[in-house]
């Protein structure tokens, strides 16, 4: 962390080790995106498309076999399709799990071959959470599946629909357990997926396990060897993204989970550093950045005032300074919301984030969660503006730099989004000549990704052919540094010595003694070769 920051806990990976630990989940529904479902195959997921349904000329497959295959979950969806073609995902998705419920609770299941391959649960699909009594008193939230429900009755069939209230109950239940699937490579979400098992896993901000998928197989892949997999009291992943601080995480699984977390994060008063501020008194009178809490119980020196006291100058932070730092920290939130609506140009984006930072750079510290993701905003933007490849890769890794100690506190142990940070860095080090800090980056960033994914996988394999590379780089430097050194006299013997220890220091004295008496004698009597070969000069100058 920069000089004055917050004193946040780095963790790095030191409880990872050679046994990784995953489990398998299998879908009772699945949908693809909006923005995929015409690029990817509507039911193994794939990114491929060689077939299309010949009867609703919407869904995509990727073969017949596919296609074939893909028809337990599409017969439900076809005709409306057909009638309403541009179905939402929300939609397509409710139809689909009335569809597979209704055909349980009659019974067809039993004669529906296939019905459960690759589709196994240990639960049913009413036995998991709902929270239905709180959406029905959320009016947004009925707004929702008011006009989800309206939209699928007027285009599904009826043989495929149930009563409004058990639409209703399969939507809550859909609503708030229903998972992100990823691509193989862990990079974007392509699809929705409700897994009745993986959703008995808790939430946590700070969590121990992540889950990846491979196609519509979901894995929950543990991020040190301590975690008990099966373990549903012990085991969490997270349902939110990580960076944000305790007040935004807290709105985001109130307003879409219906609960208040009390994680081991959340109730860590180290998390309060992510709303910290930058003493003013400090900055002007000794020109360092001290960082502030204003959050938490142990930010007060009085609570019953709740006055703020700088441990370091004894200045009292004032309540229209805090007030500014909180309106700072809504208007960063405002500009990373409404400025990609404003304007999509790179360069003039990098502009707005770059205003904001110089407007909050002496009010916010960069443990404040609200400016770290103000700089991580602009990593994605540098590669497209109008620049050199060196100046982008020199800006670049500057922002890099500034988030590690930030990435670091969020992502514990093996997490790939850490991993992804430092193959990055190493990536920018080393097409910058950097070798050194480019192999540290990319050895830590294999080693998570070897541990969570396998050898095989893509994200494993590209890290460690940049590491590799970086390793022979800097192994080639190195022979060369050790191949001019060794050409400076007494070099050699100078490293030998400072890797000897004491006693063999000792040891090695009187040898040390006789070859440099030996030394001696040698210079003495080359002395007197080159005076006799001197004494002999005018003799054969007569000669000559």
């Amino acid at each position: 962390m920069a000089s004055g920051d917050a004193p946040l806990e780095c963790i790095g990976i030191e409880k990872i080790g050679s046994k990784p630990k995953s489990k398998n989940f299998y879908p009772f529904a699945y949908a693809l995106l909006d923005s995929t479902k015409e690029s990817h195959c509507w039911n193994c997921l794939a990114e491929e498309v060689a077939q299309t349904c010949d009867s609703c000329d919407v869904a995509k497959f990727c073969s017949k076999e596919c296609e074939k295959a893909g028809n337990l979950d599409h017969k439900y969806e076809c005709k409306a399709l057909k009638k309403c073609p541009d179905l939402s995902v929300e939609e397509r998705m409710l139809i689909r799990i009335v569809g597979r419920h209704k055909d349980i609770t009659n019974g067809n299941d039993k004669n529906i071959p296939d019905f459960y391959k690759n589709r196994e649960s240990e639960r049913k699909v009413m036995e998991i959470w709902e929270h239905c009594s709180e959406m029905k008193n959320d009016e947004h939230a009925m707004k929702i599946f008011n006009n989800i429900y309206n939209n699928i009755v007027q285009a599904c069939e009826p043989e495929y629909l149930m009563d409004k209230e058990t639409v209703f109950q399969l939507h809550c239940r859909n609503y708030i357990n229903r998972h992100s699937i990823s691509n193989r490579d862990y990079l974007k979400e392509i699809a929705k997926g409700l897994y009745l098992d993986l959703c008995r896993y808790d939430h946590s901000c700070r969590p121990n396990a992540i889950y990846s998928c491979d196609g519509i197989v979901s894995t929950l892949r543990a991020l040190h060897d301590n975690v008990d997999i099966d373990n549903i009291q012990t085991t969490h992943y997270t349902y939110i993204e990580l960076p944000p601080c305790k007040i935004q995480r807290k709105h985001m699984l109130r307003e879409t989970w219906y609960f208040d977390c009390h994680c081991e994060r959340c109730d860590d008063p180290v998390d309060n550093w992510l709303t910290s501020v930058i003493c003013p008194k400090c900055l002007v009178s000794r020109n360092t950045k001290k960082t502030l809490k204003i959050h938490g119980q142990e930010a007060y020196a009085n609570i019953e005032t709740m006055a703020i006291v700088c441990n370091d100058c004894n200045s009292t932070l004032e309540r229209e300074y805090v007030f500014a730092a909180l309106e700072g920290m809504r208007m960063i939130r405002q500009i990373l919301d409404t400025s990609p609506e404003i304007t999509s140009d790179p360069t003039e984006l990098i502009k707005i984030y770059q205003g904001a930072l110089i407007n909050y750079e002496n009010i916010l510290p960069m443990s404040n969660s609200y400016f770290c993701q103000l700089i991580a905003a602009m990593i994605p933007l540098v590669q497209r503006a109008s620049m050199t490849r060196k100046e982008k890769c020199i800006a670049s890794l500057d922002l890099h730099a500034k988030c590690e100690p930030f990435v670091r506190y969020v992502y514990r142990y093996a997490h790939p989004s850490k991993a992804m940070h430092f193959f990055q860095m190493g990536q920018l080090s080393l097409e910058l000549g950097q070798g050194k800090e480019a192999a540290r980056y990319l050895i830590e960033a294999h080693r998570i990704m070897e541990y969570l994914f396998g050898p095989n996988h893509f994200l494993a394999s590209q890290t460690k052919f940049y590491m590799d590379n970086a390793m022979s780089r800097l192994l080639a430097f190195q022979k060369h540094f050790v191949n001019v050194i060794n050409k400076i006299p007494g070099v050699e013997e100078r490293v030998q010595e400072m890797v000897m220890t004491e006693e063999e220091k000792k040891a090695l004295q009187p040898a040390k003694k006789n070859k440099k008496n030996k030394k001696k004698k040698n210079k003495n009597v080359q002395k007197s070769v080159e005076k006799s070969d001197l004494d002999d000069l005018p003799e054969l100058i007569a000669d000559l």
